[in-house]
């Protein structure tokens, strides 16, 4: 079956009710998988993202939106290219931490019954978190190298520059190294993990149906 025709099935059976409701409704596709609604629902409860200061729920719904997108654009990746299987995984220590920030199982429990979730979606989210995370952290981040160049540049840029703008005299560069390398390894691996996503994006087409200012949970 071609990627359309699924996309166009899903959103005839999204929209089918019984009684006037609503039995479920397709937010997105990833290639061929669809999101639903009960995915941005579960993805809430998670915190798979934290809202920000000042933040709008539309703005919000639009951000969860785009990191469950990313996740299984992220997670198709790896599996297609069959990196997913060559990874050391630790998918039970990541569905620990994602529970914990959900405020613990007997929390968690009655929120997925009420949104007709289960653990076992938990278990699929976790394994989606846990496989970007391994990739990241063991496959990108091993590759890159924070040059002292790179430091010293940094340094003036962030710190120095300031300083003397300021007529003050700015600290040693020594006592700054460490952080200033690691913000630079920050940098570089969010730009590695970008051009990952936009890779994987050209392989897998993705559609969005979500209206954002709607909230996920509501009916």
């Amino acid at each position: 079956m071609q990627p359309r025709l699924l996309v166009v099935i899903l959103l005839i059976l999204s929209h089918l009710s019984a009684r006037g409701e609503t039995i479920e409704e397709v937010v997105a596709a990833v290639g061929n998988t669809p999101l639903l609604r009960s995915d941005l629902q579960l993805a809430e409860l998670v915190r798979l993202v934290e809202p920000e200061a000042g933040e709008t729920r539309t703005e919000y719904n639009s951000r969860l939106l785009d990191a469950r997108i990313n996740l299984e654009l992220q997670f198709q990746d790896l599996e297609e290219s069959g990196t997913l299987y060559r990874l050391d995984l630790d998918v039970e220590s990541t569905r620990t931490a994602i529970v914990d920030r959900a405020g613990g199982e007997e929390v968690l429990e009655p929120l997925l019954r009420e949104q007709g979730l289960t653990f076992d979606d938990v278990d699929q989210l976790s394994l989606r978190s846990e496989s970007a995370r391994a990739y990241i952290e063991q496959r990108l981040r091993p590759r890159l190298r924070v040059t002292g160049e790179e430091v010293q540049a940094a340094y003036y840029d962030l710190v120095a520059r300031e300083a003397e703008a300021a007529g003050q005299s700015p600290p040693a560069i020594e006592s700054l190294q460490d952080q200033i390398r690691h913000l630079l390894m920050e940098r570089k691996l969010n730009d590695e993990i970008q051009t990952w996503l936009e890779g994987a994006a050209e392989q897998h087409e993705v559609t969005r149906f979500f209206r954002a200012e709607v909230d996920p949970g509501s009916e």
